[in-house]
């Protein structure tokens, strides 16, 4: 599987990521998944915050987003500037104001992680460790990193709704998060079903990326969930364990269209009758095909959720 783009801290990296220069804009939801494709191969790693809520509806596509793309130079950061304002351009917004400007000579990475703010999604409340999550919601501490997924992405947050909306209606003892980058997902799943009465999961969290394998065995062990999911190195069902622990009642792939498509024959195999799967990392225009290849697997589509310009998808076999 693919490591898709992060819009919490991505990096495209081999060493340690060298941010001399960066740039940010404030931009509408409907927009930020192209503006980051059209920034992702120059820029050294991109961050987007939810700075403004459209309001109460989970599918509202008026949130407005700050968007952040770090580079080497200056020079790099006048392309980025121009790759941004072609891109808003042939989306029809009004001119962006783009800010542009040295980095300060500190660890980017951290202070972006200060400045992070609550992420609510249904019941959920996704937080960095500066932050104290308003009681009466279930907690996620997830602090910024190289892995992707701190759920302020359009794919996360729909995975979140998703779980928020089947969490107290279906029982599951057995889960997969596939794909599992920070962990934010598997400990979602964790929390939402804790021993209550729709029982307990245990959770593999699956990942190719060594470095999200550890980040989501952090993200367990901050969220006291660690005797319940555990992380494995797997390209996708391959690992014995993850092919072993099968058939699950719920897996989770918040991953990218292509490799979901593709794997809809082996998500079928290793699903429990009546299991459900949520599937996001997809634009709105790829729904049709993805949903039609699942149903040739053998499931149904049972609820979709739309944010902005990414959708998340509800399958049930």
């Amino acid at each position: 599987m693919k490591r898709k783009l992060s819009t919490v801290l991505s990096s495209r990296r081999e060493g340690a990521v060298q941010a001399a220069w960066r740039i940010g804009l404030t931009l509408p939801e409907h927009a930020l998944g192209a503006l980051e494709a059209a920034l992702e191969e120059q820029a050294a790693a991109i961050s987007s915050t939810l700075v403004e809520d459209g309001g109460e509806s989970d599918e509202s596509s008026d949130c407005l987003w700050r968007l952040t793309a770090y580079c080497a130079d200056a020079a790099q950061g006048r392309s980025l500037v121009a790759l941004a304002t072609e891109a808003s351009a042939v989306l029809g917004l009004v001119p962006l104001e783009i800010d542009s400007e040295a980095v300060p000579d500190e660890d980017w990475a951290a202070a972006y992680a200060r400045n992070a703010t609550l992420l609510f999604a249904g019941r959920f409340v996704v937080h960095g460790d500066h932050l104290h999550p308003p009681p009466g919601r279930i907690a996620i501490r997830i602090n910024a990193g190289n892995a992707f997924g701190s759920g302020r992405h359009g794919s996360t947050r729909g995975c979140l709704l998703a779980l928020d909306r089947i969490a107290n209606q279906r029982r599951v003892t057995r889960a997969l998060d596939l794909g599992t980058g920070s962990g934010v997902l598997a400990v979602a799943i964790a929390k939402s079903w804790d021993g209550g009465g729709m029982g307990s999961a245990d959770v593999l969290a699956a990942d190719i990326d060594p470095v999200a394998v550890t980040a989501s065995r952090l993200a367990a062990e901050a969220n006291g969930v660690a005797t319940r999911v555990r992380a494995r190195l797997s390209d996708g069902f391959a690992g014995d364990e993850i092919f072993g622990s099968a058939p699950y009642d719920l897996i989770a792939a918040n991953i990218l269209a292509d490799p979901l498509r593709r794997m809809a024959p082996a998500m079928a195999e290793h699903l429990a009758p009546k299991g459900l799967v949520i599937l996001s990392g997809l634009l709105g225009r790829q729904e049709e095909d993805v949903v039609e290849d699942y149903r040739r697997a053998g499931l149904r589509l049972s609820d979709r959720i739309r944010l902005g310009d990414w959708s998340t998808l509800l399958l049930i076999k």
